[in-house]
């Protein structure tokens, strides 16, 4: 009964075993096979983050230079106020 006991227990472990390492095999070999095709998807994927963070980095540029530079009434507002300033210290 014992002895029953362990046969089954070796058996089981051996088909554990056995199953592992026909699952290892067919991933390594499934790894080799798609190799290539993931190195493309991966290149794509990078392509697509670097275009991603270009164009967020160019938004961010455009918003900074549209912050930067005043509105036309802005502009010509300033322009008034600077020449109001030169001409009252040009008159003391």
């Amino acid at each position: 009964m014992v002895l029953d006991g362990l046969i089954l227990m070796v058996i089981g472990m051996l088909t554990v075993y056995l199953f592992l390492v026909v699952m290892n095999m067919l991933i390594k070999a499934l790894s080799s096979v798609f190799s290539e095709h993931a190195l493309q998807e991966e290149k794509m994927l990078l392509e697509e983050a670097e275009s991603k963070r270009r164009k967020k980095r160019e938004k961010e540029m455009k918003k900074t230079v549209m912050a930067a530079s005043p509105s036309a009434d802005e502009a010509s507002r300033m322009t008034a106020v600077i020449t109001a300033a030169v001409h009252a210290h040009a008159s003391r």
